[in-house]
Order: structure tokens, then sequence, then C-alpha cells
């Protein structure tokens, strides 16, 4: 994906993701302009002891590329990096994706304005930086749960949420 939109504006304007910002997200979530996360994909063990090193994540206890994935409250992306070998850490993609960079020249440009949230999900210890922009660090609320949603949990989650909105 990276390959054919990395280059593509798609991050709209503040107002317009206010618009087009679902009800039930805007009455939590209100100055949330982003939901970020961070996404592995499996990929074949490489031959090199090196390169198997680098992309091995303890996370997934497997050899993986890590991307850093940028969507709007109503679910469009807006924000696509290349990947990064699955070692690299959430904050370290954060910087060198360029995503600090573009939030910094969006807030420039007017496409953001001071006091605008970030949400992200646990791991991404990026809160210093996201507030040095002058911007909100919002913790995905799901993300402090000391347990794992279980299968019906998640389930019965889905469900409210999808005839809610």
């Amino acid at each position: 994906m990276f390959f054919k939109f990395g280059s593509v504006p798609i991050w709209p304007h503040r107002d317009v993701i206010m618009e087009k910002m679902p009800s039930k997200f805007k009455a939590e979530f209100k100055k949330c302009m982003v939901v970020l996360d961070g996404t592995e994909i499996k990929i074949q063990r490489p031959s090199s002891l090196t390169s198997q090193s680098q992309c091995y994540s303890d996370y997934k206890s497997a050899t993986t590329l890590k991307g850093l994935i940028g969507v709007d409250p109503s679910g469009s992306v807006i924000f696509i990096s290349t990947l990064f070998s699955g070692s690299t850490s959430d904050k370290e993609i954060s910087t060198k994706s360029g995503l600090l960079d573009h939030l910094k020249t969006l807030l420039d440009c007017n496409m953001l304005e001071t006091g605008d949230g970030v949400m992200v999900d646990k791991g991404f210890n990026i809160k210093d930086e996201i507030e040095g922009l002058g911007l909100e660090f919002i913790m995905s609320p799901y993300a402090s749960s000391e347990r794992q949603m279980s299968a019906a949990d998640v389930a019965s989650e889905f469900h409210g949420k999808a005839s809610s909105l």
C-alpha cells in the first residue's frame, strides 16, 4: 500500500474529519483526528542470521515486517508507512516513518489545530513527542485493560457498537 499511496496526500482537513466523525465517537473523543496502530505481517524466515534477528518480533513470536497505519474516526486510511523489520519499536517507526514530521506539517498548514487528538494503542510510547507538537495524546480505552478481551466480549462489544452507529 505504501508504494501505491505513500506519496498521495490522503489526510483530509480537520473540518472534514469532524464532519464525518460518527456521533458516538464524537461524544467521547471529539478532538481525535487519527487513530494509530502498528500492524505486523509474517514473512518467510530470512537465510541470513542478522536479518532473522532484525525481523524477529517478540510480540508475534515470528519473523515479521511492521508498518504503521493511521485511520480517521470514520475508518478511512489517512496514513500509511513503509515496512520496517519486526524488531523495530512502534516509537521508532513513528519517527522513521515520517509520521511526527507529517503531523507537524499538518499543524503548520492549519489542517490540524493545537489540541487535536492522536489516539494510540498500548505500546506506543510517543506521548512526549505528540504532546511536544501541541497535540493531545489519547490512549485507546481498550488499551488500559489488564486482561485480554475474550472472543465473546469482542463479539458483544462489536455488535453493540455496530448497532448503535
